[in-house]
Formats: C-alpha cells, structure tokens, sequence
C-alpha cells in the first residue's frame, strides 16, 4: 500500500508528456550583413589575390539594402580588373544613375574607357556625360582624350590636365593615345608601357600598345598581347579586330578569318568590322599571288566586286593583283575607282601612289597619293618612307629630309630604306658630308645593300675623296649595282683620272 501511495504521489508530480521535450533559446533574428562590410570583405579578398571572390562578395553587397552607387561603383572596378567587361559596363552605368558630381565622373569615365575596348563606337557618348558631372576630373578627361584622339592637339591638352589631375595609368594611356594621333609612335609606346605596368592599368593600354607595335613592323611583338587580352576578355570587341589586322601583318590571312568574323557576330552593325572582314577575304584571296598564280586571286576578286561593287578594299585588292600581270594602266584605273569611293583610306592612296612612282617612273604624279596616304596614317613608316622617296624624285630635298627622319629615327625602325633616302637627299642637295653619316648606318644594317654604297660613293666624289669614292662605288658594283654613269667614273678613277 505504502509504495502504491509513494508511486501515485511521484506520477503526481511529473510534468505532462508535452512539456517533457527540452525547451531550448529562441536564437536571436539574424542581421543582414551591410554593403559596407561586405564591400570591405571584399576588398580583403582582392588584396589577397582572390579577384573572383571579391567579385562575388561585392555582387552581394550590391543586392545589400543600404547598397548605394558607391557599392556599384567598386563592383565595376572589380570587374574591370578581372575583366569581365559586360558585367563592368552594367555595374558603371548602375553606379552613374545613382552618383552625382565626381564620383559619377569616374563611373561614366571608366566606363568609356572600357567600351573603348569592348566597343569604341559607344565610348565617346559616356566620355561626354561624365565631362559634364565632373569637368575637372582625371577620368572624365582622360576618357576624353581617347574619344578626342582625331583631333591630336585637342587629346593631347586633354590627357596632360589628365596627368595633371592625378589620373595615373588611365591618363599615361590618354597620353599615349594622344601621342599616337599626333604620329608619335615612340612617345605612345612608352606611355602605353607605362600604364599598363600600373596595378590598375586599363586594358585599351595594352590593346594600343599591340596596334602601335603594328605600326612599327613588330607585329609579332603585338600577337602574344592582343592573344592575352582575348583570353582575358572575351567580349573585347576592339581587341579581336586588332588581333586580325596582327595576323594579316603577319601574312596570316587564313588566321585572322575567325578573328575578323568573330568581332563582326558581336559588333553586329558595326561598319569597321564589316570592312575589315572584307579586307581579310581580300587578303585570303591575294595569297594566290603569292603562289604566282593572280588569275585565281583575280577570279575571286572579281568575284567579290561584282557582289560589292562599292568596296574600296576589293577594289585595291584587284589593283594589286593586275600588278603582279602587269597590267599597270588597269592596275590605276581600279585604284583611282577605290580612291572616289573611299577617299580616306590610307591603303588605296598608297597603292596608287605606288604604282604611279615605282611601277610608271613618276614621282611627281605619286605625290599626291601619297601625301594622302600618310595624312591618313601619319604613323605608318612605309608610307612617309614612299612619300619622302617621291619627293627627293622631284628634288624636294629638304622636306624629303623631314619626313623621312621620322621614319629613321623613330622607335624599332630597323630597315635601310629611310636613311638611303636621306643620303640621297643630301647628295641631291649637294650636302656631301650631312650624307655620309645616314648611309653608314644603312649600310651597318643592311651590308650588301648595292644602293647605299652607291651613294656613299656619290658622297665621296662630291668630297673629291678618290679612294673613298672607289672603295664604296667598287663595294656597289660588287654587290650588282649596275647604274651606267657612277660605274664609268669608277672605271675612269681607279684607271688613275683624277675627280674634278
């Protein structure tokens, strides 16, 4: 009985079956992390190399609700480093729709600077919007610079108050665009090496660079550069039209095929990549006349006209392979057509120019081509090289001396051609000793060249130096020279006749 009353009283006082479970803390509400810190997180990361975490980090920061255009603007830099370009030019334009004054500068700034890459034809109307936020600021400035860059002088004050404001990398790659504009090709090189060795280096440094070692015969300097910036950046327009004209530098017309239809799928509309898709087909085509065979070449040629009769570069592509048949005066008549269609393209003017000097003996008819030419590609030193040979043609000494120091002297020259012309010049002008140091270093470059040694020559006889004289002539007739008049007076002298 007892233990009967001792079981009920213990039953008794036991809790209820539902308040037997374990009550455990209600956990407090979690806080949402705030765009700050993550933006600081992510700012961690990136420090540490971790450029695709900072990126996430900061993508979640944007979606943070005290998120601000500040947030979009760091979020747009990020990607700009890791160069996700599509993504960067969303996150600018987000960020410049919620900033104001300098900071939406920068936004608008930097976002031109990567449709300079991405798509250079939709740079100039950001670069605008972010000089009238910000008038004064670096990336305002130097974004318009490059949207200036066809009117030199105006780029080049724009990107020097660039460099003055405190632009670093963005502002050296104004200046070197700048400079390029202006045809000075050393002083954008440099510039262009210059901002891309910054951390924060733009990539339209590194895509100018490559077009610049293009221009100066190095264009297999520029293939590994403009490869990387397409493997970084897929979506890099501008880079993957660079990489074709590389390749047709190159004599690689078959390569730049993809490269070409490539930038015309995702420009599409775009008239700079349709035409350069035209001249790679016409490149493709002139390899017949590398392998001796320009009826074919001339076949697909004609071909094309018929389907494009208003294409300047199918045009120049038939003029060069009448050439290789020697049909000079049909050669002129589709170059002057390609001249009236397109009077700006610096590759028709050179052509016929070419033509009219080499190939039909007149100097004085090629000038004006080839003043058009370089007037359209002031940096391309085979076209002032032609334009400076025309004019010591036609006894334009001095002026032929001018142009064709800035081929001789400017950066990664290394062919005789120019310092010829300038020696020659010199003899034209009667300047015997300004001739010599010019065909010394075309000779140190070119040693069996028979054209330099005749004009040391001619130099040497201006100077009354006979031994000099038959020692260069005598080097010349060596080497093939074959021009009557300075190998009669070599025979003359070394027979013992004195120069008079």
């Amino acid at each position: 009985m007892r233990w009967t009353v001792l079981v009920l009283a213990l039953v008794s006082l036991a809790p209820p079956a539902d308040q037997k479970k374990d009550v455990k803390p209600q956990a407090a509400p979690q806080q949402r992390a705030s765009a700050e810190g993550l933006a600081a997180q992510a700012e961690e990361r990136a420090i540490a190399g971790d450029l695709a975490g900072a990126v996430e980090l900061m993508q979640k920061a944007t979606r943070a609700a005290d998120a601000s255009g500040d947030t979009w603007l760091r979020l747009g830099r990020l990607l700009d480093r890791k160069r996700d370009l599509d993504l960067a030019v969303d996150a600018y334009k987000a960020a410049a729709d919620k900033l104001d004054g300098k900071a939406k500068g920068e936004a608008l700034g930097r976002l031109s600077l990567v449709q300079q890459v991405r798509a250079a034809g939709e740079a100039s109307a950001p670069a605008e919007a972010a000089a009238a936020a910000d008038p004064g600021g670096a990336w305002p400035l130097s974004a318009l610079a490059f949207a200036h860059a066809s009117k030199g002088d105006e780029a080049a004050t724009l990107a020097r108050k660039a460099i003055d404001a405190g632009g670093g990398a963005a502002a050296q790659a104004a200046s070197g665009r700048a400079s390029e504009a202006l045809g000075d090709l050393k002083a954008a090189e440099t510039a262009y090496r210059e901002a891309m060795a910054a951390p924060d280096g733009p990539l339209v440094a590194t895509v100018a660079l490559a077009r610049v070692l293009r221009k100066t015969n190095r264009a297999a300097e520029a293939l590994p550069l403009i490869q990387q910036v397409t493997e970084q950046a897929p979506g890099a327009i501008e880079a993957y039209k660079e990489s074709a004209r590389v390749k047709l530098a190159l004599g690689r017309a078959e390569d730049a095929v993809s490269d070409a239809a490539i930038a015309a799928a995702m420009a599409e509309g775009d008239a700079e990549a349709r035409s350069l898709q035209i001249e790679v087909t016409v490149a493709q085509a002139l390899v017949n006349v590398a392998k001796n065979q320009p009826d074919l070449a001339l076949q697909d040629l004609t071909r094309l006209r018929d389907q494009d009769p208003g294409s300047a570069p199918v045009r120049v592509g038939i003029a060069k392979a009448l050439v290789a048949q020697r049909q000079i005066d049909a050669a002129i008549a589709e170059l002057q057509k390609a001249v009236e269609l397109d009077p700006a393209s610096a590759d028709a003017q050179f052509q016929l120019g070419y033509v009219q000097h080499v190939l039909k003996g007149n100097p004085a008819a090629a000038l004006p081509a080839y003043e058009k030419a370089v007037a359209a590609d002031p940096a391309n030193p085979v076209y002032r090289t032609s334009l400076g040979a025309a004019l010591v043609g036609v006894k334009q000494f001095d002026r032929a001396v001018a142009e064709l120091k800035k081929v001789a002297e400017g950066p990664g020259y290394d062919r005789p051609d120019a310092w010829i012309y300038i020696g020659q010049a010199q003899v034209g002008a009667k300047r015997y000793k300004d001739a010599i140091p010019p065909l010394e270093k075309a000779v140190a470059i070119a040693p069996n060249n028979d054209l330099a040694y005749a004009f040391l020559g001619w130099a040497y006889f201006g100077l009354k130096d006979a031994e000099a004289f038959k020692k260069n002539a005598g080097k010349a007739r060596a080497l093939g020279h074959k021009e009557p008049t300075l190998l009669d007076y070599l025979r003359r002298i070394e027979a013992g006749e004195p120069i008079k």
